[in-house]
């Protein structure tokens, strides 16, 4: 395709409007990378930040979620919900363990992760399905101890959570999803089996606990993380259900 100007074109002008549109797109991009989220979720039955609320479903109904390569026998073992900060997010690749039925890896830290100083405190990096947190002792000293009674306290805050999206529009929601967002998140702690077209089995079952070093309940991962089959997610984004 050929470009023609005519004689009254002054590309000086064309050069400072793109440069002025360059900068401007930085600066969008540079903000929302800095921004520290503080929205107030609406239409969310949870006080922000608080502590997970789950319900036990004894004898859970199993049912079947077409997923991607497959079918997974979904059989849910308790409500769950979760008001958080999003600390990291991680979509797997496909042939990665149970992909087909968690396709992401959400971080979220509650309590006193709402506080800035505390998200700058801690570093998180995720490697396969396991999520790492660290902090220095000098964050510890200066920071982190002004929250937290214990370095316990920490872990007992921050979940790893592996997501199963029950539809097109949650999947949306997640994927949505930065660090540092609020994000409620609503469905069913699980367990599930999965049947590949390919003829792979896989199966998998939710943590239930806080603490899973006294009371291991839960495998995929190192063990200790949520699986949950979402129904809803809630963030600056929009709501997604």
């Amino acid at each position: 395709m050929n470009i023609y100007l005519d004689n009254d074109t002054d590309i000086s002008k064309i050069d400072i409007k793109t440069k002025i549109i360059f900068v401007l797109v930085v600066l969008v991009v540079l903000i929302n990378h800095i921004r520290f989220d503080n929205t107030e979720l609406k239409n969310v039955d949870m006080e922000p930040f608080s502590e997970p609320v789950q319900q036990e479903i004894k004898n859970g109904k199993t049912f079947e979620h077409e997923v991607s390569g497959g079918v997974a026998e979904i059989t849910p073992i308790a409500d769950y919900k979760i008001y958080g900060r999003v600390y990291d997010i991680h979509y797997r690749p496909s042939k990665m363990w149970a992909a087909a039925v968690y396709p992401y890896d959400v971080s979220i830290g509650f309590g006193d992760f709402k506080f800035k100083e505390v998200y700058k405190s801690v570093k998180v990096r995720m490697a396969g399905t396991v999520s790492y947190y660290s902090y220095s002792g000098s964050a510890w000293q200066n920071h982190l101890s002004k929250y937290f009674k214990h370095e316990g306290g920490i872990n007992h805050a921050f979940t790893n959570n592996h997501l199963c999206p029950a539809n097109k529009n949650v999947r949306k929601g997640i994927k949505k999803l930065r660090k540092k967002d609020i994000v409620y998140l609503e469905g069913y702690l699980i367990k599930y089996k999965f049947r590949g077209n390919d003829g792979r089995m896989e199966e998998g079952i939710s943590s239930t606990v806080r603490n899973d070093k006294e009371s291991f309940l839960g495998n995929n991962g190192s063990g200790s993380c949520e699986q949950i089959y979402v129904t809803r997610v809630v963030s600056r984004h929009g709501d997604f259900r």
